[in-house]
């Protein structure tokens, strides 16, 4: 499901959490369709979040939050990254949350 909106004004930091947990299984399911299995990821490197958000909004690590719990939840010990939450006036599509994800792979 698609989302659109500003986080602080059509949706709370609450929903912008599940919406950040949502990129990151868009993410891992990328990655699983690339490499196959998810056995074969090292580690999450570093997640960049942006969340198109009003202007007062300050939560944006909350929101984040999301995809890096999403990323411990399912990978464990190599789902642990460095991040940057950032807080935007607009996205793409007019989504709330946009993640990043840079993911070392075993050879």
């Amino acid at each position: 499901q698609l989302f659109n909106g500003k986080v602080g004004k059509d949706f709370t930091t609450e929903e912008a959490y599940i919406a950040a947990r949502q990129c990151a299984l868009a993410i891992l399911g990328t990655v699983k369709a690339e490499i196959g299995d998810l056995d074969k990821v090292k580690r999450v490197v570093k997640l960049t979040g942006f969340v198109n958000c009003v202007d007062a909004f300050s939560a944006q690590p909350k929101v984040l939050n999301g995809a890096s719990d999403f990323m411990g939840d399912v990978l464990g010990k190599r789902g642990v990254h460095v991040r940057s939450a950032v807080g935007t006036n607009a996205l793409p599509m007019n989504v709330p949350v946009e993640v990043e994800a840079i993911i070392e792979i075993e050879e």
